[in-house]
């Protein structure tokens, strides 16, 4: 009896034993699984946040590439309203003309009333004027430029010298002679603060020290067009408030 006891627990012990090991060995693989699992997942991670981050990359691209096109559609713009404004000046002269409506456009001081002493001097310098203007449409900016020069030497003040100043350097620009351009330009800010054209000759300033890539310039040039009172109803006022904001 003894014996079928003793037995009866050895087999029992084996089976404990069995069990325990059968139990350790599941853990095992399970706890491998899972270890595996982790890893897994751990990847996955790390490669979503890979695209993630060429994602945004490959937007801030797109966003550079954006705003660099916005610029130079704004500059290609601006060039084409200065050739369509001379283009229109040219037209509504010519039907004054044809009309025989021609009106002095000029407004004068006192002084220039009194160098410009009968209408026969004024005729010309209004001859000599529209002359120059159809010269600078056929890009003959040569002879454009000594008629504007001539001019704008002879009356010194009054509109049409400072709109000949203006077409001077616009002369100048044409004939890509940028520094003898900025210098008129900067000329007529300084001597006609309160000219019509003091808001188209900054904006131009702007977008050449923007092709010359100093932004320094550029932004100054922009926000005093801003701060000119008179300029706030013009298209360029309007163009720098939009581009200002996008220089860093």
């Amino acid at each position: 009896m003894k014996v079928l006891f003793s037995l009866f627990c050895f087999m029992l012990c084996v089976a404990l034993f069995s069990c325990t090991d059968v139990t350790m060995l599941r853990t095992k693989e399970i706890k491998e699984a899972a270890d595996g699992s982790a890893a897994n997942i751990n990847r996955r991670i790390d490669s979503l946040i890979l695209v993630i981050d060429s994602l945004k990359l490959e937007q801030a691209k797109n966003l550079a590439r954006l705003n660099a096109d916005f610029l130079e559609l704004s500059s290609k713009i601006s060039e084409q309203d200065d050739k369509t404004q001379s283009r229109m000046e040219e037209i509504n002269f010519r039907l004054e003309r044809i009309l025989g409506i021609v009106q002095q456009k000029s407004v004068v001081t006192k002084s220039a009333v009194s160098s410009e002493k009968n209408s026969e001097a004024s005729q010309e310098m209004e001859t000599l004027y529209n002359t120059a203007r159809a010269d600078y449409l056929r890009a003959e900016y040569v002879e454009a430029y000594n008629g504007f020069k001539r001019i704008y030497e002879t009356l010194k003040t009054g509109e049409m010298a400072e709109n000949s100043l203006y077409w001077m350097g616009m002369c100048m620009l044409d004939a890509n002679k940028r520094e003898n351009a900025e210098t008129l330009f900067k000329s007529l800010l300084e001597k006609y603060p309160q000219s019509a054209k003091v808001c188209t000759v900054n904006f131009k300033l702007a977008s050449m020290a923007e092709e010359s890539k100093n932004k320094a310039s550029q932004k100054a040039y922009l926000e005093k067009l801003l701060n000119t009172k008179h300029c706030v109803s013009s298209n360029e006022f309007q163009r720098a408030a939009e581009i200002l904001p996008t220089i860093n």
